[in-house]
Parts: C-alpha cells; sequence; structure tokens
C-alpha cells in the first residue's frame, strides 16, 4: 500500500507517538518515504481522539502512516477516517473492528511479544526493511526504539526476541558493537561525575541530578577526574576503577534504602552505534534514546525527528540544550515528591495525584523512577496521575517483570478502567497510560486498584 501511493506521487502523512520509540519511529518512517521519492509530513502526537483524527481527515491525505500508536482506536479511524487508506504500526494493546482501509502490523495480532521483543520503531523497521533491504542501514534507530522502550529484558540487560534480528541486521552492517559495562548516561562523552549524575535508570538518591554531590563521590572514592587537562568518560577508566565504583555505588545505594535489584541494573549491554562520531551523544544507544525522549517530553519532538533523519548540526545542539532542561525538570519534581509525602499507598497500588504540580509528558518517567528505585515499601505497581494543557486527566501506570508474572496486565487495567469513565486507555502489561475526563482521578484510581486485585488473585 505505501509503495502504491508513492508511485503515485502522493503526500504521505505520518504520525507518530510523542515518546522517544515513536520519534524513532517517525524517523525511520520519514527517511522510507523520502527514498521512495515521494513528499510527507510527519508529526508526533501523545494521544489520539476524535479531535485529532478528524484534524487529520480534514487534510484529505490519501494515506495515513500510524507508528507506535493507534492499535487502540482503530474503531475512531473507521469512524472519522473512512476516505483514507491507513497504515497501523503498533505493538500496544489493540481494539477489535474489522476495516478495509486498514493494513494493521502488530506483533500482538501473531502472539509475539510488543512488550519486550520488539518496539515501534522496530515495528516500522521491519515494514521498511522488506520494502527495500537497503533501509537495514535504519536498524540503529530500531535498537534505540528498543531501548528507549526499556526492553533490554534479556541477560545482562540485552535485547530479546524480534529485537534480536533487528540487532544482527545492524551488525551485519557494521553498524552496532556491543559489550558489558557499567550503564551510566553518556558512556561515551560525558565526564564521570556528571554521567553519574544524569542516570536515572536507575535512580541514584543524592546523586542522580546533583554533579557537585557525584564530584565529592568519585573523589571520595579514589577515581582520577582527569587525564592531564581532559575529563575523563567512563570508556576511559580501567576494570580496577570500574570495580570500585560499582562497589562504592552499591553500597552508597543500599544505604539509601534502593533494593538490590536496583543495584544490578548499573551494568549491563552497551549498544555502541559504529555509524555515529565518537564522543557525541549518538554514538552510544540509551544516550540517544534518551536525547530522543528529553525532545519529546519537553515539547520538541520535531528535533528528535530531525536528528533520526540525519541533522547533526543545529538540531542536535539544541537537542543537547533541551536535554540538560529535562533533566534538571525531573530532579525538581523527585525531590518535591518524596519531599511531600504525596504518594498514597492504597489496597493493591501506590497512586500520586500530582494535579498540575508535575508536566503531564513527564509524569511517566516519574512513575519509572519512583517504582524502579526500591523506595517504596511494598511492591506493588505505581499509578500516577497529572493534568495535560487541555484539562484532562493523563494516567501513566509502572509495574515490574515479577508483577507481570503473577498475572498482572497494566495495559488491560488501563483499557477497562478507562473505559468505565469515557476515558481511554491501553499499552503493556508493565507499562500502560489513560486520559480521562477531570474529576475522575480518584474513583479512577480505586477502579484501578480493584481491577489489579482482581487480576493477582485470579
Amino acid at each position: 500500500m505505501l509503495r502504491k501511493h508513492t508511485d503515485a506521487g502522493e503526500h504521505i502523512r505520518i504520525v507518530s507517538h510523542n515518546d522517544s520509540d515513536g520519534v524513532a519511529a517517525g524517523g525511520i518512517l520519514g527517511q522510507t518515504v523520502r527514498r521512495l521519492g515521494a513528499s510527507f509530513r510527519a508529526t508526533c502526537e501523545k494521544r489520539i481522539d476524535e479531535k485529532s483524527v478528524t484534524s487529520i481527515a480534514g487534510e484529505k491525505n490519501a494515506l495515513v502512516v500510524f507508528s507506535d500508536l493507534g492499535s487502540g482506536y482503530l474503531d475512531v479511524f473507521k469512524e472519522h477516517l473512512p476516505s483514507s487508506d491507513i497504515i497501523v504500526l503498533d505493538h500496544h494493546l489493540p481494539v477489535e473492528v474489522e476495516i478495509n482501509n486498514i493494513i494493521h502490523i502488530n506483533p500482538l495480532l501473531h502472539g509475539l511479544d510488543g512488550a519486550r521483543g520488539v518496539s515501534g520503531a522496530g515495528v516500522s523497521y521491519f515494514l521498511a526493511k522488506e520494502l527495500d533491504g537497503r533501509n537495514v542501514d535504519l536498524s540503529p534507530l530500531g535498537i534505540v526504539g528498543a531501548l528507549a522502550d526499556q526492553q533490554d529484558k534479556g541477560e545482562k540487560k540485552s535485547l530479546i526476541g524480534l529485537n534480536k534480528i533487528i540487532e544482527s541486521d545492524a551488525k551485519a552492517a557494521d553498524l552496532l558493537e556491543t559489550n558489558v559495562d557499567l550503564i551510566f548516561y553518556g558512556y561515551e562523552t560525558r565526564p564521570i561525575a556528571r554521567a553519574i549524575a544524569y542516570t536515572t535508570t536507575p535512580f541514584i538518591p543524592g546523586l542522580s541530578g546533583r554533579e557537585d554531590s557525584c564530584l565529592a563521590f568519585l573523589k571520595e572514592t579514589g577515581i582520577e577526574l582527569k587525564n592531564d587537562d581532559r575529563w575523563r568518560a567512563l570508556r576511559d577508566l580501567s576494570e580496577e576503577e570500574k570495580r570500585a565504583i560499582f562497589s562504592a555505588l552499591t553500597k552508597h545505594m543500599v544505604y539509601e534504602g534502593c533494593d538490590a535489584e536496583s543495584v544490578h541494573d548499573l551494568v549491563g549491554t552497551i549498544y555502541t552505534l559504529k555509524g555515529e562520531e565518537p564522543w557525541t551523544p549518538l554514538r552510544d544507544g540509551r544516550e540517544y534514546a534518551s536525547l530522543l525522549n528529553a525532545c519529546a517530553r519537553m515539547g520538541r519532538p520535531s528535533l528528535g525527528l530531525s536528528i533520526c533523519m540525519g541533522d547533526r548540526n543545529e538540531a542536535m545542539r539544541e537537542a543537547e540544550e533541551t536535554l540538560d532542561s529535562y533533566r534538571r525538570k525531573i530532579g525538581k519534581y523527585l525531590d518535591m515528591v518524596r519531599a511531600g509525602d504525596r504518594i498514597e499507598e492504597m489496597e493493591h497500588i501506590y497512586a500520586l495525584s500530582a494535579q498540575g504540580d508535575i508536566d503531564d509528558r513527564i509524569i511517566g518517567v516519574v512513575a519509572s523512577i519512583l517504582l524502579t528505585t526500591g523506595i517504596l515499601k511494598n511492591r506493588k505497581p505505581f499509578v500516577a496521575s497529572a493534568l495535560d494543557e487541555e484539562g484532562l486527566i493523563k494516567v501513566s501506570a509502572r509495574a515490574t517483570e515479577a508483577m507481570a508474572k503473577k498475572g498482572l496486565d497494566l495495559g488491560a487495567v488501563m483499557m477497562k478502567a478507562a473505559e468505565s469513565f469515557e476515558g481511554r486507555g491501553g499499552g503493556h502489561d508493565i507499562a500502560a497510560g489513560a486520559f480521562l475526563p477531570r474529576g475522575t482521578g480518584r474513583q479512577f484510581f480505586e477502579r484501578v486498584d480493584g481491577l489489579v486485585g482482581e487480576q493477582i488473585r485470579a
């Protein structure tokens, strides 16, 4: 269908999700359509609803491609986009609707794991590769999308499922190499203290977001911070120095109340993108993903799309500035939540109602960090809400792999609970979300608490 429309010289509309995986997916599709010689417009949206779809329909595009979103809105497309051909490339929980003008590609429709095995960018990559084998050079963006969605669930934080095929493609094209090491943000580029300060997965209490504290911590550990006049990055350290840092961080995190599982998240597989320049933020796959995520969460996804399309100049400079602002904002929010005693423990979940105090585009990141640090007393899913600029309630829910193994599926919970309040919800078993009318937040938390309890008891 895509080739039919590009061969006809028609303008292609690309709509992707407003997160790092969605930005990477949009970049893959933009590159693919451009190589087919067609014009296109790509945007990233944080949600799909009747209003946004009606607006897209008003553009009268012959073909609309949705990436990393859309599977949960097929009924909306059926009603409001009857005159356009549609391609949906997604890995989230779908609704069951039969529509003649839609090609729906989703691993869940074939019994494959969409939460851990392939991202939205990965699904988009497979389409690009099928159209033209030379698009294998887009495989690094598929890796970035998977890392962005934290699909590194294999041994030593490696990729699994269909992502292994993308990894194999990238290695065969000499675009990727992997090794096991300490995972800090800025493995290639940042001075060691800054790399630790910028690391939020896992969140290191007292150090994440606090470069001065990290400098003091490293000096106490006996690590040389400079080589002549140049600040050392993690890649410059000896194995002995890395072991000393890991040991000191372990003691620090345990003292701060983090559990052993979060400590082990400090070590994992490093994905080095060989096609990117050394010492740049795009050389490390997770760092690339973080850059795209910051652009999306700070309302500037077009910067991320430009980078994915090959811009390494002005867009890159602005994206790095955006990332610095994003990191500071996260640190401020986490300090506010922890200091304000705002987390409520319910029977089966933890709940945080941020109202307008936390940016709705960042509430999911805050929820993930709070869940994974180990500072919560009991092992329960974390459900957080914030108000968006249109007055709707944005909900983000997060759980652990251990909870999923006990039968928890937050995607199903969000979908079912949101329907009770004329909202929309969905996602994966360990990461999901919803949008609700204002004034329904408290009742929604109670509904989610009950549904989680039913799943765990089943």
